[in-house]
C-alpha cells in the first residue's frame, strides 16, 4: 500500500527515510518541483526547476528519484507519444490499471507453460 505523501515540505526527509531513501538536497529540490508543479512535468523540466534550488541535481538524480518514487506508488508517469513521459505526486489510476493487466498477461504467459505465480513471502 501507498505511504502517504507528507503534509509539508519540513517532513519531507523523515517520510523519505520511512519509505527507505535518503533525503539528499537534490531529491529534495527535485520533490519540491514536482509538488509544487502545475501540471505534469518531464524529468528535464523537473531538472531544471529543481537546479533553481539545488544546482548540483542531474538528469540521472531526477530519474532515479522518480523511479524509487514510482516503485513506492508515490509518483507515477504517464507515457506521451513522441515525447518524454509526464510525471505526477502519487498513484495514478490508470498505471494501476496497466499493472494488473500486465500481472494478468504474465499470470497467463505462465499457465500455458504450466506454471503458477504464487504471491512473494
Amino acid at each position: 500500500m501507498p505511504e502517504a505523501l507528507p503534509a509539508a515540505p519540513a517532513d519531507l526527509p523523515q517520510w523519505l527515510a520511512r519509505v527507505g531513501m535518503r533525503a539528499t538536497p537534490p531529491r529534495l529540490a527535485i520533490w519540491q518541483a514536482l509538488h509544487d508543479a502545475k501540471d505534469e512535468p518531464d524529468a528535464v523540466e523537473l531538472m531544471v526547476l529543481a537546479q533553481q534550488v539545488e544546482p548540483r541535481t542531474s538528469l540521472g538524480t531526477v530519474y532515479r528519484f522518480l523511479r524509487e518514487l514510482e516503485q513506492h506508488g508515490l509518483a507515477s508517469s504517464r507515457p506521451v507519444a513522441h515525447q518524454r513521459s509526464r510525471w505526477r505526486l502519487g498513484a495514478s489510476t490508470e498505471s494501476s490499471a496497466r499493472n494488473e493487466a500486465a500481472l494478468a498477461a504474465v499470470a497467463r504467459l505462465a499457465a500455458a507453460f504450466g506454471y503458477r505465480l504464487v504471491p512473494a513471502a
